[in-house]
C-alpha cells in the first residue's frame, strides 16, 4: 500500500472520528427495544434482520442503519465477513430515496462508516464482492446532491474510503463491474465544486480517475465470480456473503 493511500485513509478516518459525536447523538433517539434488536441481529450476524427492522420501522430507519454501521466497525477485527454483511445492510437502508430525503446528513454519516468498514484490509480479504457493493452503494449515496449539500466533508471521506476499496486488486477481481460503479461515483464526488471547496486536502489525496478499474479485466471463465457483480447499485437488497448463516431466531425475540 502506497504512502499516498495510507495518508488519505488516515485523513479520512481522522475526520470521520471528529464527526462521530453527531452520529451517536442521533442514535440516542433509537428506542431501547430497537437497540436491543439491532444488537441481537449484529451478534447473530443476521444482516437480513437489520434490513427487516428498518422496513418495519421506517421512521427510524436511519437510526437503525447508524447503529448497525457502528456495530459493524466493532466486528472488523474479529469477524470481518459479518462486518461486511452488516455494513452492506446499513448502506442499503440509507440508499432509499425517501430515507435520504428525510435526513441527508445522517445518511452521509452512515455511508462514511460503512465505506470505512469496506476499506479495512481484513474485510476486503474476507468478503471482496460484498465490499465492492458497500463501496458502490456508499459512494452513490454520498454523491447524491442533497447529501453533498448537507455534508460535503463527509461525502469526501466516503469517496476516499470507497476509492481504496474500488482500487483493491481482490475487490476488482471479485466484482469488476461494481468496483467500476464505485469509482464512477467517487469521481462524481471529487469533481463536485462544493466538495472540493469544503475538503480540498481529502480530494487532492484521492488518486486520479485514470486508475479506475474496468469491467473487462478478465473473462468469466478465467475469473468466476458471483452474479452479484452485475447487480445495479440501486437495488434494495444488500449483498450478503453466503458463508454467514442468517438462520436465527427473530431479532428481539
Amino acid at each position: 500500500m502506497s504512502f499516498r493511500t495510507l495518508f488519505v485513509s488516515a485523513l479520512a478516518a481522522f475526520a470521520l472520528g471528529l464527526s462521530s459525536v453527531s452520529v451517536f447523538a442521533q442514535q440516542a433517539a433509537l428506542s431501547a427495544d430497537l437497540q436491543q434488536q439491532v444488537q441481537q441481529a449484529v451478534t447473530d450476524g443476521n444482516a437480513a434482520a437489520i434490513s427487516q427492522l428498518a422496513a418495519n420501522n421506517p421512521a427510524q430507519a436511519v437510526q437503525i442503519a447508524q447503529a448497525a454501521a457502528s456495530a459493524a466497525q466493532g466486528l472488523v477485527a474479529t469477524n470481518p465477513v459479518a462486518a461486511a454483511n452488516i455494513a452492506s445492510a446499513a448502506a442499503t437502508i440509507v440508499s432509499a430515496p425517501a430515507v435520504i430525503a428525510a435526513n441527508p446528513a445522517a445518511c452521509a454519516q452512515v455511508v462514511a462508516t460503512t465505506s470505512q468498514v469496506a476499506s479495512a484490509p481484513a474485510v476486503m480479504a474476507a468478503a471482496p464482492a460484498v465490499c465492492a457493493q458497500i463501496a458502490a452503494t456508499s459512494a452513490q449515496v454520498a454523491a447524491t446532491p442533497s447529501v453533498i449539500a448537507a455534508a460535503p466533508v463527509v461525502a469526501a471521506q466516503t469517496a476516499a474510503a470507497a476509492n481504496t476499496t474500488a482500487s483493491n486488486a481482490s475487490v476488482v477481481a471479485a466484482a469488476p463491474t461494481v468496483a467500476a460503479q464505485a469509482s464512477a461515483s467517487v469521481n462524481t464526488i471529487t469533481t463536485n465544486p462544493t466538495v472540493v471547496a469544503a475538503a480540498p486536502a481529502i480530494v487532492a489525496a484521492i488518486p486520479v480517475a485514470s486508475s479506475t478499474p474496468t469491467p473487462s479485466v478478465a473473462s468469466p471463465a478465467a475469473n468466476p465470480v458471483s452474479n452479484n457483480q452485475n447487480t445495479p447499485v440501486t437495488q434494495n437488497t444488500p449483498v450478503v456473503d453466503p458463508s454467514v448463516t442468517t438462520s436465527v431466531s427473530p431479532a428481539g425475540g
